[in-house]
């Protein structure tokens, strides 16, 4: 795929590693010369010194064959003018990080539907930790249509405890995607243990959350 980055910081600098690490024809783009020569050393990308906001570098770039737009700068109304010049010229994966809450619902009312708000979802994780002990806790609404990422904490005294994942019901509409054992994060194979302190995170049904929780409980 070619993918557009738009912002060179830590997480677009990484994500171009990763992405042009698999293959992928990745441009990055930013205004700060030192970052896009530190992500030129570290990947295999096309890298530019260019102001995001400047409408001619998209033209430059021939937008419209772009298959992936990702901007992540630290500036949320240039990720908002990138996300709608990336709609606008039918980008088919729009993603974009904004800090503002606000901004964030306004993207997704204009259909990109893949916006990262850093401090809800840190919020969310710890909110995980606090009411996954008790609960199923979600990390990421709305994920996938009617689909959630969650989260839940096996604590002393659930009938999980003591049993293999492979033991346990999962209902059709859910798929135990990791496990975090408090250091690092586990395959979940069905040989695994169940002990208090693990978080569950699966990808579930809005429909099937109450069974996947009683199953674990």
């Amino acid at each position: 795929m070619r993918i557009l980055i738009i912002g060179a910081g830590s997480t677009g600098s990484h994500l171009a590693k990763l992405l042009s690490g698999k293959g992928h024809e990745v441009i990055i783009v930013d205004t700060n010369e030192n970052k896009i020569e530190n992500v030129q050393k570290e990947a295999d990308v096309q890298a530019y010194k260019r102001d995001a906001t400047d409408v001619s570098l998209y033209e430059e770039l021939d937008l419209e064959t772009i298959d992936v737009v990702v901007t992540v700068t630290d500036k949320d109304e240039v990720n908002l003018l990138v996300a709608t010049l990336a709609r606008e010229s039918g980008v088919p994966e729009v993603i974009a990080r904004v800090k503002s809450p606000q901004i964030a619902k306004l993207l997704r009312k204009m259909g990109i539907e893949d916006v990262f708000n850093p401090p809800t979802l840190i919020a969310n994780l710890i909110y995980s930790t606090i009411e996954g002990k008790r609960r199923i806790a979600t990390l990421l609404p709305a994920f996938l249509g009617d689909y959630e990422l969650v989260s839940l904490v096996i604590k002393e005294g659930d009938s999980s405890v003591g049993k293999r994942l492979g033991e346990i019901e999962v209902p059709e509409q859910a798929k135990i995607i990791a496990i975090y054992d408090g250091e690092k994060i586990i395959e979940p194979i069905p040989q695994i243990e169940m002990k208090p302190g693990l978080h569950i995170i699966a990808l579930v049904h809005k429909e099937a959350v109450d069974e996947l929780l009683r199953n674990f409980r």
